[in-house]
This record gives structure tokens, C-alpha cells and sequence, in this order.
């Protein structure tokens, strides 16, 4: 059964035993293992749900092997690295762009305009019309913040990727939004001054090598 080696599938992933899948999911190993095998419970649905909240991924992508989330980050990580890494330096309405025009090529039956609009409170036709003539820039910060978090919380796109282009299994999850904002902050200025990112890289190197020998000498 094509489920049962999703659910299989997503388990090796994450290097988890039967009984450490059962810690995360809330579903006893006998039951995991029975759903691998093919063997389908009287409360199946249920415990498919619990399997993919459990690992984070939508039931879409046990039932038919698609995940819009999985889908998307999987797209921007095949991109060339010049052009990944061009994304963290694109606004935050351009970034919410990319996510749109996304769902609307590779799901337009799960995420038409008019599902859209009425997710967000919007007027369908207005919807239609923001997306005909849609000017990244222009768009109010108000309606950018309702589109972001609407699409984060139906796909499970880190919201990490609508503030900086960071995708949801990347480290600066790890840091504050403020953070990031800074640094990110810094590079543009960078990037507008015509340094090389070798040239940057190598200026941050050097000042983590006086750092630690600043450090090192107060010891």
C-alpha cells in the first residue's frame, strides 16, 4: 500500500525506530507497523492524522504522495545557488509572490484565487484583479501580512521564508527575526557598495579571528 511507504518513508527519514515514531506521532509501534505493512485499522484516518501532525506534514502527502510545503522547499533547493541565495535578498511581498504563483501553477485545485481570497477575507474579484496587476512593491504591508500568514498556516511554509527567505529547515530558524532582519540588513548594504561576497566573507572572518583573539588575551 502506497500509504503505508509514505509513512515508512517518512520514519527512515528522520532515523526513528518504530517505538521512537510512536513517541513522536502518539500512535502505538504495533499500529505504525501495521500501517507500513498495508494493513488498514478501523480508525485509520484518524491515525493518519496523528502520523502527519506528528512529522509535520500535511495528510495530502500520506494520502497522495503531494505536500505543497515539501513541494515548494524541494523547488527553491533545486535552484542554482546564485539564484537561492538572490532570494534572501528579495522583499518580503516578492517572496509571498513566489509562494502564490507556486500553488497556483502546481495546485490550482487545492488553492484557486477564489479559495484564496476567501481564506484571506478578500473579494474574489479583487483577488483576481491584485493578481492580474500585481505590483510586488505597491502592495499594501497590511494585505502582505494577511497573504504571508494565510499561506503559511494552510501550507506549513515556515513563516521564516515570508520575513527572510529562509526556508523552514534552514539554522537561521534558529535566530530572532531581528536578527536575521539585520544581518540581512547588512549584505544589501553590501551588495548596493559593490563588494564581492568573497570580499564580505573574508572581512567577517577576519573579525571573528580578532574576536576570539581579543577573548583569548583577556584569559
Amino acid at each position: 500500500m502506497l500509504v503505508g511507504r509514505r509513512v515508512a518513508k517518512l520514519r527512515t527519514a528522520h532515523g526513528e525506530s518504530l517505538r521512537e515514531a510512536a513517541v513522536r506521532t502518539g500512535v502505538s509501534h504495533t499500529t505504525i507497523a501495521r500501517i507500513e505493512k498495508g494493513e488498514v485499522t478501523g480508525s485509520f484516518h484518524s491515525t493518519l492524522r496523528k502520523i502527519a501532525e506528528g512529522y509535520g506534514v500535511r495528510m495530502e502527502f500520506l494520502l497522495t504522495g503531494r505536500d505543497p510545503k515539501q513541494d515548494f522547499e524541494g523547488a527553491i533547493r533545486r535552484l542554482p545557488a546564485d539564484d537561492r541565495s538572490r532570494l534572501y535578498f528579495a522583499s518580503a511581498r516578492t517572496r509571498t509572490k513566489i509562494v502564490l504563483d507556486f500553488l497556483l501553477s502546481e495546485y490550482p485545485n487545492e488553492f484557486s484565487p477564489e479559495q484564496l481570497a476567501q481564506a484571506i477575507g478578500w473579494d474574489p474579484g479583487n483577488f483576481q484583479e491584485l493578481l492580474d496587476e500585481w505590483d510586488a512593491e505597491s502592495l499594501p504591508e497590511e494585505l502582505n501580512l494577511r497573504l504571508a500568514e494565510t499561506l503559511s498556516r494552510m501550507t506549513g511554509i515556515s513563516n521564516h521564508w515570508f520575513r527572510s527567505g529562509a526556508l523552514g529547515g534552514d539554522k537561521t530558524d534558529l535566530l530572532p527575526r531581528e536578527t536575521i532582519s539585520s544581518y540581512i540588513g547588512c549584505m544589501k548594504k553590501a551588495a548596493q557598495a559593490g563588494l564581492s561576497p568573497k570580499m564580505v566573507d573574508m572581512a567577517i572572518e577576519l573579525l571573528i579571528m580578532r574576536t576570539k583573539d581579543g577573548a583569548a588575551s583577556k584569559e
